[in-house]
């Protein structure tokens, strides 16, 4: 029997930090959905006429794509990271190459969580076997950094510093075996941990603890003392993201832990909500989607930029059809790409789209079909990401029955 998942705003992060309570398992994602017809390498998007590739051209009925927020691309754009990948979001590593259309095994001896290409050296750092590792995305043997607390693996994401000197990570702080019968909430709503590992040194060090529930880790792009975090949980309840300094925090005698974290944007109003936040490649705004949950709000959600040198907030409007889980930008910054709504089986919204920013003085961003998205089931996230010469969007989609993962060729403009 089919199961399907369907993936809302806020049950997303949920799966995703309930998966961080559980053991490993090469059981697959979705029991019982089985790719019984051959995948094309390539064919055109019925509606935009654009190329698409298959990329996930390996034996699995769950290929996908990592997470929008970190980068997958060598700095050539040539080799985009994709994985097979298993329930509770383990996987096995691979590289695809765009220039030879060729798939080959990058890391398939171990499962691995927490991934992320440095878009300066297309190094992979991930983690596995409660260590952090590195492995070139052309190939090479993999390098353990360092060995972290079993009870910080797997995390609840991993991150690489602008100048690639360091990784920072989440995880709940609790041992698994004094958890054992407390709810999930009650466990991510415990003691949670921010770390770093020093990619030279193996050094590892606690930055920031509190009792609340962490996600969304992002170095910034331009600044490599600059992290963003989130406070998961209830959208309505939380001011989800943070920042800190990682350098400025410190460790007392006792074990204490003080740090210089703060919350980078209050809500205005009971029933707003932001989130699924992500930086401009210039490192001067975080953007987020925002939205206002009480019916009686007059106000429009939108996408939101916050410009970090002013505080200032400005909201644009998403046009029907081109909205998205999440948004993600080009790596020059020129535009943008939404990943379709997984709110319905099927409908208008259902669309890989391209944002650009408005010329006329209005805050309506501009939007452009790229791949209908009508035959994916949102069992899992489409996760978009932009190869650095703007050439391609890789992403992840049930286009053909099971989730793969697929590039789209961006048109020459």
């Amino acid at each position: 029997m089919k199961r399907t998942i369907l993936l809302s705003t806020i049950s997303a992060t949920t799966l995703f930090a309930t998966a961080s309570l559980r053991a490993q398992t090469t059981e697959p994602f979705t029991p019982g959905k089985v790719q019984t017809t051959p995948i094309p390498p390539e064919f055109k998007d019925p509606e935009t006429g654009l190329r698409i590739i298959h990329l996930s051209r390996f034996p699995t009925d769950y290929g996908s794509v990592i997470y929008f927020t970190y980068n997958t691309f060598s700095p050539d754009s040539n080799l985009t990271l994709v994985n097979a990948q298993f329930k509770d979001k383990w996987r096995y590593l691979y590289t695809f190459d765009l220039s030879a259309m060729t798939v080959k095994p990058l890391v398939t001896d171990k499962l691995t969580q927490s991934q992320v290409v440095a878009p300066k050296t297309g190094n992979v750092y991930y983690l596995a076997d409660n260590a952090a590792w590195v492995v070139p995305l052309a190939g090479g043997e993999p390098r353990k950094i360092a060995d972290i607390a079993a009870r910080w693996c797997p995390g609840v994401g991993f991150t690489v510093n602008a100048d690639e000197t360091l990784l920072l990570g989440g995880s709940i702080d609790a041992d698994r075996n004094a958890t054992a019968g407390m709810s999930a909430d009650a466990i991510r709503n415990g003691p949670n941990v921010l770390f770093t590992i020093g990619i030279k040194t193996g050094e590892v060090k606690v930055v920031h603890r509190d009792n609340a529930w962490f996600g969304h880790v992002q170095f910034s792009p331009t600044d490599p003392d600059l992290c963003m975090f989130c406070h998961e949980g209830n959208w309505e309840k939380v001011d989800r993201i943070w920042l800190i300094h990682p350098s400025k925090s410190s460790t007392d005698v006792s074990g204490k832990v003080t740090s210089d974290a703060w919350i980078a944007y209050h809500r205005t109003e009971p029933g707003e909500i932001a989130g699924h936040e992500f930086w401009r490649p210039d490192g001067k705004s975080i953007w987020f989607q925002q939205g206002f949950r009480n019916k009686y709000s007059k106000k429009e959600g939108g996408l939101a930029c916050l410009d970090l040198a002013t505080g200032k907030t400005t909201t644009y409007k998403v046009p029907a059809g081109f909205g998205g889980i999440h948004e993600v930008w080009s790596p020059d910054g020129t535009f943008l790409v939404a990943d379709g709504s997984g709110k319905e089986k099927s409908g208008p919204n259902k669309y890989l789209s391209k944002l650009t920013l408005p010329t006329d003085g209005s805050l309506l961003l501009k939007g452009e079909h790229l791949a209908s998205l009508q035959a994916n089931d949102y069992a899992v996230e489409p996760n978009p990401h932009v190869s650095f010469d703007n050439h391609w969007v890789t992403f992840t989609a049930t286009l053909n029955g099971t989730a793969q993962a697929y590039a789209v060729e961006l048109p020459n403009k």
